[in-house]
């Protein structure tokens, strides 16, 4: 009910200032479709052609995939009011594996407000359907998850190199496939900070988060064993500089202090850190290095968190004005967190996952836009069946009316 209240009040605000503001305004509609073809030789990320086989009937997990999307994104401007509306449907076939053929949907909603020079924000709700990966579950059935999600910010320009800012935030998963319904999780975040930022683009902000987390359909010997309700609270420093024209470092380092209401001998309390340099080595090419220690939630679905700190390097090369080759390679070590202390629940778990893409963009118009990409993962893992490799390739194309 609260949900509903909330963004009925959003979308009835909206609605008020639109017909309050002068009839004048833009209007830019822009339609798109894309295709795409994908090839993938571990769908459902098993460890091994045993445990596929034990699945599958079959060693073999790999398949192809094709995907069409039709959307519509209708920005409408009056005076200095920004309301952008967005739609989208896409149709994904298997080849092999039909049983997970879907149909996947996005709506969107968000009115970028402003009163004056100094205060603005955003009304912004969206919904999302698609179907969940596979990396934690490994389980061959399709599972249509739903995400909402309803944010309200207000930022506040004290001086001009000063910002007060705070926003409310509320997400929502839901899961169609009864034996994942124990995941379905509802966030409610609250944000509240101040941050810095002169023309030289040196930025410093200090902000507190807080998150109250719910899995509503846990009861009894689940609810016992992972708990249904967390809260996280983050005191976060962030900061920018860019020494020169060139060079931007930035990083972003929290506090982070997780407690669980059912289960307060599993309380965390730890650093979050992440560290970026982005550099133009020349006028077509540049490089990104990031550093990070993170603590969350697995892939925003299981109870369990999770302590990942790795690397990566991402260099990229515009070889013309309508080619550009992006590359990546990236290690990461995950920690799980928060074990129920049984041994099923792989209390000292630990994974170590090296990482590789690449991708060419080619862009011939300005609405025209082909790209051919590849992902890889190797992760290992002291847990037996929860290691994986596989190797996904993909060819998409999208043009804009």
């Amino acid at each position: 009910m609260r949900n509903r209240t909330y963004k009925t009040l959003s979308i009835g605000g909206l609605l008020f200032f639109s017909l309050a503001s002068s009839a004048e305004g833009i209007i830019d509609i822009k339609p798109y479709v894309s295709t795409n073809i994908s090839y993938d030789d571990n769908v459902f990320r098993f460890s091994s052609p045993e445990q596929a086989k034990a699945a599958l009937g079959t060693a073999d997990a790999s398949d192809t995939v094709k995907q069409v999307d039709l959307g519509v994104a209708v920005n409408l401007r009056l005076s200095r009011q920004l309301v952008t509306a967005a739609t989208s449907i896409n149709e994904s076939t298997y080849n092999r594996f039909e049983n997970l053929n879907n149909t996947g949907k996005s709506n969107s909603l968000r009115w970028s407000w402003r009163i004056g020079n100094d205060v603005y924000g955003e009304l912004s709700t969206s919904k999302n359907e698609a179907i969940a990966g596979f990396n934690e579950t490994r389980t061959p059935l399709k599972n249509l998850r739903t995400s909402s999600r309803q944010l309200a910010s207000i930022n506040w320009n004290l001086q001009p190199d000063w910002t007060l800012s705070a926003s409310r935030e509320h997400v929502k998963l839901e899961n169609a496939l009864t034996s994942s319904n124990i995941y379905d999780r509802e966030d409610d975040i609250y944000e509240g900070g101040i941050r810095y930022q002169n023309p030289s683009a040196t930025a410093l902000g200090l902000s507190y988060r807080v998150a109250d987390s719910m899995y509503p359909n846990r009861t009894g010997f689940t609810q016992a064993i992972f708990g249904n309700e967390s809260t996280q609270k983050d005191i976060i420093v962030s900061a920018a500089w860019v020494p020169t024209g060139k060079t931007r470092i930035s990083t972003r380092v929290s506090r982070v202090s997780l407690d669980r209401k059912d289960s307060p001998e599993r309380d965390f309390n730890g650093f979050s850190q992440r560290w970026n340099l982005d550099e133009s080595l020349t006028g077509k090419t540049s490089v990104n290095l990031t550093a990070y220690q993170e603590v969350s939630p697995v892939d925003d679905v299981l109870s369990t968190y999770v302590k990942a700190k790795g690397w990566g390097i991402s260099p990229t090369w515009d070889a013309t004005s309508k080619i550009r080759l992006r590359s990546g390679v990236g290690y990461e070590e995950r920690t799980y967190l928060g074990s129920a202390g049984v041994s099923f629940n792989n209390i000292d778990r630990h994974d170590e996952s090296k990482l590789y893409n690449l991708s060419l963009i080619y862009a011939p118009t300005l609405r025209t836009l082909v790209q051919l990409q590849y992902q890889g993962e190797k992760r290992t893992s002291n847990s037996a069946n929860e290691g994986y490799q596989f190797n996904n390739v993909n060819l998409s194309l999208r043009y804009d009316y």
